[in-house]
């Protein structure tokens, strides 16, 4: 492990991220309410930023290790002081505060507040703005703003924390690439707020919600989430939910006018299939509980779309649905939608990977001399991809039946247990039988906080704060 060049690292990330607090303490002067919550956690970032920053960096090599490892330690420590805030200004204890803010930072949209309508506005803000952040990735955002190498070691840590198996610039260079990501993040939050105000709702009501639906987060500015919203805006937000759930490369195809390959995508395609047919399912199933088609449709393409892009808003009490719409959304939790969105879950590609790999191996049995390779996108998939994606899909299944475990302990029934371990494990937020998680012990918050970020991380990285580092 190379120690020194993770902690100026570590150090640059800490600066970069200082500067993010100054939106909330802007925030905080609009609506005249207290910026210390806000300015002390921006002091302790830049105190450490800086020390760290002045120690010498002898080792010039940076490889995916050290990315996992500066990924991994530059979230936990900025969840860590991310959750000071709500401390500082009384609304919780420190390990629900952590517990919120990770979900925040994640995307999940779990929430330990049983009223988020008494909140001062500059909290409210800091909620949905680290989604915002998180959606496209913490580390992203800040390299943004602070560059943290003049070479493109940066590369490490972009694959740590971009989901999906995998992850590669979109031009050559990874300063060019983060500014086509963030400049289609932040074209289509902006259109979305404009629709949402044109939809009548109020300004920092548009914000907010624009900044939860892009990062497909879920936290809501008032207790019934969505529900109170115009009809209009309902299905603006639905419509944004599936489109943040689109890989965000599709955008830079159609941006640069390859439609032919924007649309060939093999992942798109499944994606699309999958959430209209769920829409369906679910509108003629719950029909009967509904006075009209058009609430009801309503009412299913909007959960369907808030579940499988891992959002969590909610416009009705999806707990009345019949059993068998309530199985196939806890379905959309772990498939997700698709890799190199903002989205939790496992995603699309690793699926599809998946069960050409299982159909492979049938026809193997079949057919012992028979020599297939596994295609996706017209692309031939290398057997390390295949292997890494069959393993994370088991170690996904084991370390969420360990937190279940854990959780179980706090004497909920089996259902509610499995919910509310799946929806932050995936980071839905939205769940079954659990309103909010403040009745929950520490120990199981702490659990499903760090559940939240093996979701969010993908695993590898968190496990690679578990390995030999000095290792060849």
């Amino acid at each position: 492990m190379k120690r020194r060049i993770i902690y100026y690292f570590l150090g640059k990330v800490l600066i970069g991220y200082s500067i993010l607090f100054l939106f909330p303490i802007l925030v905080a002067f609009i609506y005249k309410e207290s910026i210390i919550p806000f300015l002390l956690p921006q002091i302790i970032c830049l105190i450490l930023g800086f020390l760290l920053t002045k120690i010498k960096v002898t080792e010039d090599s940076f490889d995916a290790k050290d990315g996992f490892l500066v990924t991994t330690l530059s979230w936990i420590i900025i969840c860590i002081i991310g959750a000071l805030p709500m401390v500082i200004n009384g609304d919780l204890d420190y390990i629900s505060a952590f517990f919120e803010i990770v979900s925040g930072f994640t995307t999940t949209g779990s929430t330990v507040f049983t009223d988020v309508e008494i909140l001062n506005k500059s909290i409210l803000f800091w909620r949905s703005f680290t989604h915002f952040i998180g959606g496209i990735g913490i580390l992203a955002f800040v390299m943004a703003i602070v560059p943290l190498s003049n070479r493109d070691k940066s590369m490490h840590i972009l694959k740590a924390e971009m989901p999906g198996p995998s992850v590669s610039k979109l031009v050559p260079s990874i300063r060019k690439t983060l500014f086509y990501l963030f400049g289609i993040y932040i074209f289509l939050t902006t259109i979305l707020i404009i629709l949402l105000l044109i939809g009548k709702t109020p300004l920092f009501d548009s914000i907010l919600l624009a900044f939860g639906t892009a990062g497909t987060g879920g936290f809501a500015i008032l207790n019934s989430s969505v529900a109170e919203y115009s009809v209009f805006s309902k299905c603006v937000i639905a419509i944004f939910m599936f489109l943040f759930g689109v890989n965000f490369n599709i955008y830079f195809l159609i941006l640069m006018k390859d439609l032919k390959s924007a649309f060939k995508s093999e992942e798109l395609r499944v994606y699309f299939f999958i959430f209209v047919s769920s829409v369906l399912f679910v509108f003629f199933n719950i029909l009967n509980s509904f006075a009209n088609l058009k609430d009801a449709f309503l009412s299913s393409f909007f959960h369907v779309s808030s579940i499988i892009t891992s959002t969590g808003f909610a416009i009705d009490d999806i707990n009345i649905y019949p059993t068998d719409c309530r199985i196939l959304l806890l379905f959309l939790m772990f498939t997700s939608a698709c890799a190199g969105s903002t989205c939790g879950g496992i995603k699309m590609s690793r699926l599809i990977i998946c069960f050409k790999s299982i159909r492979r191996d049938i026809r193997k049995m079949i057919f012992p001399n028979s020599v297939e390779t596994i295609t996706f996108d017209g692309k031939k998939v290398s057997e390390n991809t295949i292997k890494n994606t069959n393993t994370f899909l088991f170690l996904y299944l084991i370390l969420m039946l360990i937190i279940m475990v854990i959780v179980s302990f706090d004497g909920y029934s089996l259902e509610a247990t499995i919910n509310a371990v799946v929806s932050t494990f995936a980071n839905v937020g939205l769940c079954f039988d659990v309103s909010n998680f403040s009745e929950f012990s520490f120990i199981s918050k702490l659990a499903l906080s760090l559940g939240m970020l093996l979701g969010r991380l993908e695993i590898f990285p968190i496990l690679a704060l578990f390995t030999d580092y000095d290792r060849k």
